[in-house]
């Protein structure tokens, strides 16, 4: 016999245990994300994997490189696997592979360009909202060693830089602050101008207050200024679409982070990923901790540099 206080059904999933439910609502970052639709997305996902990796559909013609779309698919795919694992409130190490993945999807796709036009690998990252989530993943993932990477697929191959604007050239110079300062004053779109402020007021004005209020004011916005994107309102309609994978602000996760605000007021806000900068700032933590560790070798009869305590 069935125990109904034990087991709920849920039509093709078979029974999911009470128990795992409960799990699974107290682990995720969003309420909005059932177990049911994230079971349905890994799914589908995976099997999209295979399909895309596998398929000769992706053909060449007069304007159209096939294997430069199958890249571009498959950087959406893990993409969208990086954001849901997030939002299911998965270790932030899962994501780690999935975001490697997504820059060599990136990368794979200039490469079929490039090749396909015979020209150097273009920019192949779109949008300024998608260029700040992977510059403020890669901050919050420690993942510096990819920004050479990344700047090239943002700028395309060689000294260029037309693929940014004032923000985007701000956030590669917190990486590297001898990066070529470019288009000053100069915004794809408006409304990052509020992160520009964030910045120069810690930089610039030594004004943290000032600018976690900036920051407060532009996640206030971050939602509706987002309403063009094609995830937008994603949520509503769970059963029949599968373009809801999480909502997060991870350029502004990334300033608060890089700029050490103290960030208890923005929690309140949902599509703040407070998990993941707390993440990003242990790790900081302890490779401090390690780097101040250090292992002496001294040769019998000579005077340690070092005084206190030594063990042999």
């Amino acid at each position: 016999m069935i125990n109904i206080f034990k087991t709920h059904f849920t039509g093709s999933f078979g029974f999911i245990s009470i128990e795992k439910i409960m799990n699974f609502t107290e682990q995720r970052r969003q309420q909005f994300l059932t177990e049911e639709y994230y079971i349905s997305y890994k799914d589908y996902r995976d099997e999209s994997l295979v399909l895309i990796l596998e398929s000769d559909a992706f053909e060449d013609d007069q304007y159209n490189c096939g294997e430069a779309e199958r890249w571009t698919l498959l950087e959406d795919m893990y993409k969208g696997l990086l954001y849901i694992e997030y939002t299911a409130g998965k270790p932030i190490e899962e994501m780690i592979p999935l975001f490697e993945k997504v820059i060599e999807s990136y990368e794979k796709q200039a490469e079929a360009l490039a090749i396909f036009n015979q020209s150097e690998k273009p920019s192949v990252i779109a949008t300024q909202s998608a260029t700040l989530n992977i510059l403020g993943l890669a901050f919050l993932l420690n993942r510096n060693d990819l920004f050479v990477r990344i700047h090239q697929l943002v700028n395309g191959e060689g000294e260029r830089h037309s693929g940014e604007d004032e923000i985007i050239n701000k956030f590669f110079k917190l990486h590297d602050p001898q990066h070529p300062t470019n288009n000053e004053g100069k915004l794809f779109s408006f409304a990052y101008s509020t992160l520009c402020d964030v910045i120069d007021n810690v930089l610039v004005k030594k004004d943290k207050v000032h600018a976690l209020e900036l920051l407060d004011e532009y996640l206030s916005d971050w939602y509706q200024m987002n309403k063009h994107e094609s995830w937008y309102n994603g949520h509503l309609d769970l059963e029949n679409k599968v373009s809801y994978i999480g909502y997060w602000a991870f350029e502004a996760a990334a300033l608060v982070y890089l700029l050490d605000l103290d960030d208890r007021s923005l929690h309140h806000y949902l599509f703040y990923p407070k998990d993941i900068v707390q993440w990003a700032r242990s790790q900081k933590t302890n490779n401090k901790q390690s780097s101040e560790v250090r292992q002496l070798s001294v040769a019998a009869g000579d005077k340690c540099p070092k005084t206190g305590r030594i063990q042999t």
